[in-house]
């Protein structure tokens, strides 16, 4: 049975500490709350990421890790935990909220690592969560203890003699005898780190060296004694590598070093300083210092602030090239660096933010970050709000303020926040512009003119956003633009127009390769036989459309296609299963944050199925709808692909004759009054083209050969 959970497979064997490790599995049998503490380097990560593999089967939900070390932001850390978790975290205000929502009826163990720089933070989330969630156990490494409530306090030794000595030769290339490694894991108190640092150094350094120095008595002095013994080369990459929060591949450590960094860098992986691991997104090597030896390293740094600045730089750069270069083939592998990164780009923003000369570089990135769609998709709306406030505060002047304004604008809008929107669109509005900064505002105004006022108005204006971007913007910004435009010709145009562009939108969709696209274009024509064809067909293309967003993993679109799956089943007299997927709906709408009651269109179509389900299910329509709001998400999207039986349907509308559409029946008396195609086009409100296509169409599915033949088969079948 696969257990879910994130906790990493270690390369190396897991060697002594077997005592300590048997007291925390016996812990968190019986406790809640355990807590490993130790100084710097003495394995009590390893030691509980072993405890919670070990006991990972007995969690329904299994054991997470959540590296503390990689955050800088007390503020943050709920959020950082719900990132982890995969819990879709949408909400403008920060807190515990959805966590404790999400959490409450889990059974899952949660490994909280690295907390002594975050205590007091780390206290007040541990008490609520335990408090609130009587499924959760935590188990906590920090070099000293939590102070919570019940919590257990279980210190991590070093290693005894035996054990350093077994750690030391399986680390070590280098040949000695057993006597000659024991005195050096005597030497530094078999702390396993600093057995490792001292296993990896060269041949011939080791013996000449640390036995004459009685004084590494702790991981402190062997770092200082094992930068002593780099070059200043590989002692400079070290220090400058202690600003990245997290890991990091070759071109970042590139980025902040301002050189060539292969050589250094492979000395400090070859003398455990830098520790490696293989990206399962992109499959190259990725880097890391250990806790201790990047703090180690930053006491070594000079000029942190242009180390920082670096780091800013480059992931400002990493995240403009996302922006424009998702829309691709490539887009699922965006999301997976993306998701990679986001720690250092969490440090990159904050970063900049405090330096004057950047403030512009970290607005950039973090508007970036979601026309990426990478905090949309990844439901971390939250996370993107957080950094574009943060913005706001020191962003003051245009034109990069009124993009920033209107950016956020529109970001609300989406959510169907109208409340929060407009102020944001006032201001914007009130500041000088550019082009590139027009696009945001005309966006911004064009889905006010949607989503607020349903008014016809934001088509045309929707086309100007179109032809703006494809003059200043990306790609992805572009065919974001699009889909707006064609959702609003759907909801607000004739049907001609909306087939026009939902067919345009999907042909592109299918034509470059965006799995994504692929899905809104899917999503498009299904909304388009809802509003002007076949809800069976709507029904068909929503499960299509939905089951891509589920593959990719895209939290944002999902909802959107419960949507249209639930006001198809209504139109389809699926009453029951179309009630459940509504209660299911409100679920999404909550978790997501999503408000389709702020978005006019939807909110009229969802209004109508509300309705017609309270009058066709009377008394049973409060318990179906929280049958289906009590699904657990993934419950509710399984439920949601499920094909609708014939069983559960209204019986088909009986055919008009010849098995002629009401709208085919209707051409074809006027075609019999001596309607011409542009008279037709005319009356029905079509192009005569299109009028003429369906003549032919119509002629066609009776096997007539002319209008003349279809004029008088009208007067037969009318019994004239």
């Amino acid at each position: 049975m696969t257990v879910p959970g994130n906790l990493p497979a270690e390369p190396t064997a897991f060697i002594g500490r077997r005592a300590v490790l048997a007291d925390a599995e016996a812990l968190l049998g019986r406790a809640r709350l355990v807590t490993l503490t130790g100084p710097g380097g003495v394995g009590k990560t390893r030691v509980a990421v072993e405890a919670g593999r070990a006991l990972a089967q007995g969690f329904q939900h299994g054991a997470w890790r959540v590296r503390l070390g990689d955050l800088q932001e007390p503020t943050a850390l709920a959020r950082t935990v719900a990132t982890v978790l995969r819990i879709v975290d949408n909400a403008p205000e920060a807190g515990l909220g959805r966590l404790v929502e999400s959490l409450h009826d889990k059974h899952l163990l949660l490994v909280l690592d690295g907390c002594e720089h975050l205590l007091e933070a780390v206290r007040h989330l541990v008490h609520h969560l335990l408090h609130d969630c009587e499924g959760l156990t935590v188990l906590a490494t920090s070099r000293v203890p939590l102070g919570v409530y019940g919590e257990h306090v279980l210190r991590v030794p070093s290693l005894d003699e035996d054990d350093a000595v077994r750690l030391f030769l399986e680390r070590t290339e280098v040949a000695l005898g057993r006597a000659e490694v024991a005195a050096l894991c005597r030497a530094v108190d078999g702390v396993p780190l600093a057995v490792e640092v001292l296993a990896a150094q060269p041949d011939g350094v080791v013996l000449s060296e640390v036995l004459n120095h009685p004084e590494l008595a702790a991981l402190e002095q062997v770092l200082e004694w094992s930068a002593q013994q780099c070059t200043d080369d590989e002692r400079r990459l070290w220090a400058r590598l202690s600003v990245f929060p997290a890991d990091f591949d070759l071109a970042a450590a590139e980025a902040v070093a301002d050189a060539d960094v292969l050589k250094p860098l492979s000395a400090l992986v070859s003398r455990a300083i830098v520790t490696t691991v293989t990206s399962p997104v992109t499959g190259e090597a990725r880097y890391r210092l250990p806790g201790a030896v990047a703090q180690f390293g930053a006491r070594l740094l000079a000029d942190a602030d242009e180390t920082l600045c670096r780091h800013a730089l480059h992931y400002s750069e990493f995240v403009d090239e996302a922006a424009r270069s998702w829309f691709s083939p490539d887009d699922a592998l965006w999301m997976g660096r993306l998701w990679e990164e986001w720690p250092n780009i969490r440090v990159a923003v904050a970063h900049a933010l405090k330096t004057p000369d950047l403030k512009a570089i970290a607005a950039a990135v973090a508007m970036n970050v979601q026309r990426a769609r990478f905090t949309s998709f990844a439901g971390m709306l939250g996370q993107a709000w957080d950094l574009l406030a943060a913005a706001r505060e020191v962003v003051t002047e245009a034109p990069l303020r009124t993009s920033l304004l209107a950016h956020c604008a529109y970001m609300a809008q989406v959510r169907g926040d109208a409340e929060v929107a407009f102020p944001l669109m006032e201001q914007a509005r009130a500041l000088p512009r550019q082009p590139i900064t027009d696009v945001h505002l005309v966006l911004a105004e064009a889905t006010h003119l949607f989503f607020v006022e349903g008014s016809r108005d934001c088509v045309p204006l929707y086309a100007h956003v179109v032809e703006l971007c494809r003059l200043h913007s990306s790609p992805g910004d572009t065919y974001i633009t699009e889909l707006m435009h064609t959702m609003a010709a759907c909801f607000l145009l004739d049907a001609e127009s909306a087939d026009k562009a939902t067919t345009a939108l999907a042909r592109q969709a299918e034509s470059n390769g965006v799995n994504w696209a692929h899905a809104w274009g899917l999503w498009h024509r299904g909304l388009y036989e809802l509003l002007h064809g076949d809800p069976a067909q709507a029904h068909s293309q929503a499960v299509r459309a939905l089951r891509i967003q589920l593959t990719l993993g895209d939290t944002w679109s999902a909802p959107f296609s419960l949507w249209l799956l639930a006001c198809a089943c209504v139109e389809l007299g699926a009453f029951d299963r179309a009630a459940r997927l509504l209660g299911a709906l409100r679920s999404q709408e909550r978790i997501s944050r999503i408000s389709f009651g702020g978005m006019s269109p939807f909110h009229r179509l969802l209004d109508r199925a509300d309705r017609t389900l309270r009058r066709s299910l009377g008394g049973d329509y409060q318990v179906i709808t929280t049958l289906g709001a009590d699904l657990r998400p993934e419950q509710a999207m399984a439920f949601a692909l499920e094909p609708v039986p014939d069983s559960e349907r209204l019986p088909p509308k009986p055919l008009l004759p010849g098995g002629l559409t009401r709208q085919e029946f209707t051409i074809a008396g006027l075609v019999a009054e001596g309607f011409t195609s542009k008279q037709i086009g005319a009356r029905l409100y079509i192009s005569p083209r299109t009028a003429d296509r369906h003549v032919v169409n119509i002629r066609s599915k009776l096997g007539l050969p002319s209008r003349m033949a279809l004029a008088a088969w009208h007067r037969s079948a009318n019994g004239r």
